[in-house]
């Protein structure tokens, strides 16, 4: 393996820095991007009613609340909601009394336009054996006045409410149809419904964040481990290639080097062989100066 010089270092460090930035800022922009604005509030109600004008002791009216907020403030759009309402009762007589009553949520935008209406038929319930068996023994502080003896009310009046991002709600109205409902207090709750991604983001913050930093950390770091890879590869393969082309040429060189070589030595030879023949005429034969004798 090559040795990292001090260029490749710094090119790693800075990798490493631009990973570690991408994975604090992923997180972010994925809550930013996947969790509405409106996610849960709890607001009170204001629960009123008119008096009659013949008798200012009467009730003349539905007890009513109504509430009214900006547009997409209360709710994002597209995205479905829980309304719930509880409920607490005055501590009298006539709420133990209290029979079947119908609740109702009108959501209306503007213009007064109705967008959406939800009802809801409840009562009160009667205490649990606990609570009964607490009232007995515990009597001493209900009279001095430690606990009371409210009736509480929890009503799921919808699970699925979706507001149009073409038609916002501007004012929701809630009311009890029973004159005779001694509302002590009264709270709406707004959730939204979320599936399983939505729901680890908003309420296991740290830990989906952790976990998704985690996982983009580790995949840049692996990126940039492949890529080392990669260009080590590279260089060896380019070494590999440049070696056999030296390798090549060499041979190349070689044989042409013999080749020179074996065209210089023909004409040697040939030289040499015309001055064998040449001295062979010039030099006559035993025969023939025997003759001469």
């Amino acid at each position: 393996m090559r040795p990292f010089g001090k260029e490749c270092l710094l090119s790693i460090l800075f990798e490493l820095c631009v990973v570690l930035f991408i994975a604090a800022v992923t997180p972010l922009l994925i809550r930013y991007a996947l969790l509405p604005t409106s996610v849960h509030h709890q607001y009170p109600l204001n629960v009123v009613f008119h008096t009659c004008d013949h008798d200012l002791h009467s009730v003349c009216s539905f007890p009513a609340a109504t509430l009214e907020y900006e547009k997409n403030s209360l709710f994002s759009p597209n995205v479905a909601y829980y309304l719930n309402v509880r409920l607490k009762f005055a501590d009298i007589s006539n709420s133990k009394q209290l029979g079947l009553f119908q609740n109702v949520i009108t959501i209306t935008g503007e213009n007064e336009r109705i967008l959406k209406q939800y009802t809801k038929t409840a009562y009160v319930k009667e205490p649990g054996l606990i609570t009964k068996a607490s009232r007995v023994f515990l009597f001493p502080l209900y009279f001095l006045g430690f606990f009371y003896d409210y009736s509480t009310l929890a009503i799921p009046m919808s699970a699925d409410y979706l507001e149009k991002i073409d038609s916002p709600s501007t004012k929701l109205v809630f009311t009890v149809q029973d004159k005779f409902a001694n509302i002590e207090e009264a709270e709406l709750i707004v959730t939204a419904r979320f599936g399983l991604i939505r729901h680890l983001l908003y309420y296991w913050p740290t830990t989906s964040y952790a976990a998704i930093s985690l996982s983009f950390f580790a995949f840049g770091v692996f990126m940039i481990v492949a890529k080392l890879g990669y260009q080590e590869y590279s260089a060896r393969a380019k070494s590999l290639i440049e070696r056999d082309r030296l390798q090549i040429t060499k041979s190349k060189g070689e044989k042409k080097t013999e080749k020179n070589e074996k065209n210089e030595l023909i004409p040697a030879k040939r030289a040499t062989e015309e001055i064998k023949r040449d001295v062979k005429k010039e030099i006559p034969d035993a025969s023939e100066v025997r003759k001469r004798k």
